[in-house]
């Protein structure tokens, strides 16, 4: 199992975010999970009521619960949802790259114009969050079962 202690972060202000950036964009349009993948960030798109549950997961806890990639579905805490079949070896790979890396790394929210207005990215970056808009709340371990 690799795992890193990443810092998470939140905006300063509600809906503000900075872009997610140039990216290959993986879709399991059945369960309405996207995902977005880059040499140094990766991040996905939930529907709504995926990302309330995964915020109450994340969001209630002094400490973060340990966000897990298993082998064919994502946990935080209680929260769970399955990685898209098609995509898994890929997404897999991108986050064991990044996880690699010797540099510090960063879980906060994003956008993408591609991805609509209200959509939220959680983005998984060896790139630090720009420090006028985010804050930085705490950490959060992150596995790759």
């Amino acid at each position: 199992m690799l795992e890193r202690d990443v810092k998470r972060y939140a905006a300063y202000f509600k809906g503000w975010c900075q872009t997610f950036g140039e990216h290959e964009s993986l879709a399991d349009h059945d369960n309405e999970i996207y995902w977005l993948l880059s040499d140094k960030q990766a991040g996905f798109v939930l529907p709504p009521d995926h990302l309330r549950q995964l915020y109450r997961a994340v969001l209630l806890h002094r400490d973060a619960p340990p966000l897990t990639f298993r082998h064919y579905m994502l946990e935080v805490g209680d929260f769970s949802f399955s990685l898209t079949p098609e995509h898994e070896d890929r997404i897999r790979k991108t986050i064991h790259e990044i996880l690699s890396t010797e540099n510090s790394l960063h879980v906060y929210v994003t956008s993408h114009f591609m991805s609509g207005t209200n959509a939220r990215i959680i983005t998984l970056s060896a790139k630090k969050p720009i420090s006028i808009i985010y804050k930085e709340i705490g950490h959060i371990p992150i596995r790759l079962d």
